[in-house]
């Protein structure tokens, strides 16, 4: 078994990368080949590609696959259990949906503050919703009518971003049929169905599929309720969860007053476990370090004669700095 984790912790999360694939690749290759490999998975999701590059990593190494997921294995973690051939799900686990955002030069930006501006992530599905609100709710018809909704939408977001829309929708169809196909024997209309029902009919991409919807939509490859397997599942996870403090929110502000309170000076260094990848005989962990310091504001004064004094600087806010970032190796 290979446990791969990466933190929802809020203010301290993380994502599938594909940075995690050499370190993956030389645990494999340590282990040798085997029968079967599970794969202990817990995940808000990330890079699809990375997500697609470690199922087929894990496939080279092991005639059969299983993913075990104690809690939430969503977005791209549901396209490395599509590779599974077997996918152990606790009662209280959840697959989501696959459709893909986008993000690029060239997104939408809005401005989240003086000076500061940031990209918009464009969700495949829903500007192919755009297209089906004009087409089909609004039942819009005609050459000219369609015409002037896509200047619209083109006027907002450019053209070349909505191709990458349009080609990330086919990549990950493509994807998610491969992944399956190397496990299953359906014929091509029910291939695409599944494909299809998990990057465009959920209407979410944050919708939970549940064991019971997940039996019905995948059949099979969803294993047969194991109360005692679930158990040892769910021990291993409340493991990780600690260690992670995936139950509690990082602000940088409570840390640091916090820090104040209990007597320390200077700047607070803190690090966080971002993610786990690890066998039974060895494991790598994400780590981020960052150093927390009060940012100090003087008063602004008008410097007319007779004014008082200006009082000294006082803290406005934290500045979270990284100053450490890296995956450390333990035995």
């Amino acid at each position: 078994m290979i446990c791969y984790l990466t933190s929802d912790r809020p203010g301290a999360d993380a994502q599938i990368q594909k940075d995690v694939l050499p370190l993956l690749f030389e645990i494999l290759s340590r282990a040798g080949e085997t029968r079967q490999i599970d794969l202990f998975l817990y995940t808000q999701g990330g890079d699809t590609l990375a997500a697609f590059g470690l199922a087929r990593q894990l496939h080279e190494f092991c005639k059969t696959l299983g993913v075990l997921t104690p809690l939430r294995c969503h977005s791209a973690g549901t396209l490395i259990a599509l590779g599974a051939n077997d996918i152990v799900m606790t009662k209280g686990a959840t697959l989501s949906p696959i459709d893909p955002s986008v993000v690029g030069p060239l997104n939408p930006v809005i401005e989240v503050g003086p000076g500061q501006r940031q990209l918009i992530p464009l969700s495949v599905e829903t500007v192919a919703g755009f297209k089906d609100l004009v087409s089909s709710d609004w039942d819009i018809k005609g050459e000219e009518a369609l015409s002037a909704a896509f200047r619209v939408l083109a006027e907002r977001v450019h053209p070349l971003a909505l191709g990458g829309v349009y080609r990330a929708r086919s990549q990950i169809e493509r994807l998610a049929k491969t992944l399956l196909l190397r496990h299953r024997t359906d014929d091509d209309e029910r291939l695409q169905g599944i494909v299809r029902e998990l990057t465009r009919n959920f209407g979410s991409h944050d919708y939970p599929i549940s064991r019971t919807e997940a039996r019905k939509l995948l059949g099979a490859q969803i294993h047969a309720d194991d109360p005692e397997t679930e158990k040892l599942m769910w021990e291993l996870f409340k493991d990780f969860f600690d260690e992670m403090e995936l139950g509690q929110a990082f602000d940088p502000t409570v840390a640091l007053h916090a820090a104040r309170a209990g007597g320390m000076q200077g700047p607070l260094k803190v690090a966080h476990a971002l993610a786990f990848l690890e066998s039974r005989d060895e494991g790598v962990r994400a780590e981020r370090e960052l150093e927390l310091t009060e940012v100090m504001q003087q008063p602004v004064m008008l410097g007319l004669p007779g004014l008082p004094t200006p009082p000294a600087a006082q803290p406005t806010g934290v500045r979270a700095s990284v100053v450490g970032a890296g995956w450390k190796r333990y035995t």
